[in-house]
């Protein structure tokens, strides 16, 4: 675990499918698989495509995945 530079938040570090680390938050989100075009991360750091389900839309039916930190990360 690290800590952002920027914003002072914890986070993980995942290799991406090109052999890229990247940043990644560290609570995962349920993700609605093709409902729009944010990258999500598995745990087997596979790349899925969609958008973070709403509190209302959570279901165990869902995948769960990983939202990379560059699209929350507050910047101190």
């Amino acid at each position: 675990m690290s800590v952002c530079r920027r914003c002072g938040r914890e986070i993980e570090w995942a290799q991406g499918e090109s052999g890229r680390f990247g940043p990644l938050d560290l609570e995962p989100v349920f993700v609605i698989e093709g409902g729009g075009n944010d990258q999500f991360y598995t745990d087997e750091n596979a790349v899925i495509v969609g958008r973070a389900a709403r509190p209302e839309e959570e279901s165990p039916e869902l995948p769960v995945a990983f939202v990379p930190h560059w699209k929350t990360c507050g910047r101190g």
